[in-house]
């Protein structure tokens, strides 16, 4: 009897392992670029254009958010970036403060957070790194409560940088951030994270350290609520050893950030399946998931170019269901290898088609936005 039992367990579990097993998506295919579809999307009269994200809409419209001559401004494309409305103004530059590195989130309620993050030039005087928000609630054509919800320190050795943000299934908004305040005496630097439990309207006072490895730099969050909504991930690049490389960091839903993802967690992974030599430079990731469930990962990296970021290029791989085991690499902007593609995003449409957006000065004498598009297959 007792054998029958045990035989019917184990048989019990094999069954679940298989499950389990099944559910897991596989890395494969690659992604193919159409170079029909590359185009601009900033207007070509500015004078400096960087940071770029595109972001669908629930109504499949598209908005483009970016930097353009130190302030922030958004186009809108009802045909899926073949044409772009006139660009408005989210953010206006300051004296001495240039307003940087934007990025948007369409609420559950249709509501649109834009996040932002002025700058200091070295020369400015009581003037301080923060991290602010706008809203919108007529789809980007009007903004307003235009609000502070962190500030670091008036030196750049001292400030924050590249604000991201996601909802939760229960409503939650976190944006997730680089930041440099909690280190006034080295060179670190941790992702921080704050919390709005209502639609972005109030923000937590004290920013809470999602990952930190000690020594070195944690940079450039990218979230993502895997598709199995049990857990969030989030890109970084990491100098942990010598030069940026892409790495993972994870929570689920219930650890929630209680404790911050250091050096030995197992919720710090390296990001791709075939190791750069740690000599490369391959920074600023940009993490998305299909529908399938694979995952994208974009960085800059100069592996096959001069080895200096002011010549890098866009990389983009696939990964599995739970952002890991990059693989696939392409490359969707060819550029001279006098060029750079910086500062990149990814988009990811209603049907899985894939927007590379790239800053980059290979189209022009100065940075321009542009994209195309790609599927995988």
């Amino acid at each position: 009897m007792n054998k029958i039992l045990l035989f019917f367990l184990l048989a019990l579990a094999g069954c679940g392992l298989k499950k389990e097993r099944a559910s897991h998506t596989a890395v494969s295919g690659q992604i193919t670029w159409d170079q029909s579809t590359l185009a601009r999307v900033s207007t070509g009269a500015e004078r400096y254009c960087s940071y770029p994200r595109i972001i669908q809409l629930q109504d499949r419209s598209l908005l483009a958010i970016y930097e353009a001559d130190g302030g922030v401004q958004l186009r809108k494309s009802e045909n899926l970036g073949m044409n772009w409305s006139a660009p408005s103004t989210i953010a206006v530059r300051a004296e001495g403060v240039n307003m940087a590195v934007p990025e948007i989130l369409e609420l559950k309620d249709r509501t649109l957070l834009a996040f932002y993050n002025p700058r200091p030039s070295r020369s400015a005087k009581n003037k301080r790194f923060g991290i602010r928000v706008v809203r919108s609630r007529d789809g980007g054509r009007s903004w307003q409560d235009d609000q502070l919800i962190y500030e670091a320190g008036e030196a750049f050795e001292n400030g924050c940088w590249e604000p991201a943000a996601l909802q939760l299934p229960n409503g939650e908004v976190q944006v997730f951030f680089a930041n440099e305040a909690d280190y006034t005496t080295s060179n670190e630097q941790n992702i921080s994270l704050l919390r709005s439990l209502d639609n972005g309207l109030h923000w937590s006072k004290k920013a809470e350290i999602a990952s930190f490895r000690k020594g070195s730099r944690d940079g450039m969050p990218v979230p993502v609520l895997l598709r199995n909504a049990n857990e969030i991930a989030f890109a970084i690049e990491d100098n942990g050893f010598r030069n940026f490389k892409p790495y993972i960091i994870r929570n689920t839903l219930k650890e929630n950030w209680a404790f911050p993802v250091d050096a030995n967690s197992p919720n710090r992974n390296y990001a791709l399946a075939d190791s750069i030599p740690d000599s490369i430079y391959a920074g600023s990731p940009y993490l998305r998931q299909l529908k399938s469930g694979q995952t994208i990962l974009s960085y800059q990296g100069t592996e096959g170019r001069i080895n200096d970021m002011k010549f890098a290029e866009m990389k983009v791989l696939v990964g599995d269901e739970r952002a890991l085991n990059f693989k696939h690499k392409t490359i969707p902007f060819t550029i001279p290898g006098n060029k750079s593609c910086l500062w990149n995003s990814l988009c990811i449409l209603a049907d899985d088609t894939i927007i590379a957006v790239t800053s980059t000065n290979a189209y022009s004498d100065r940075s321009e936005i542009w994209m195309i598009k790609g599927k995988l297959r």
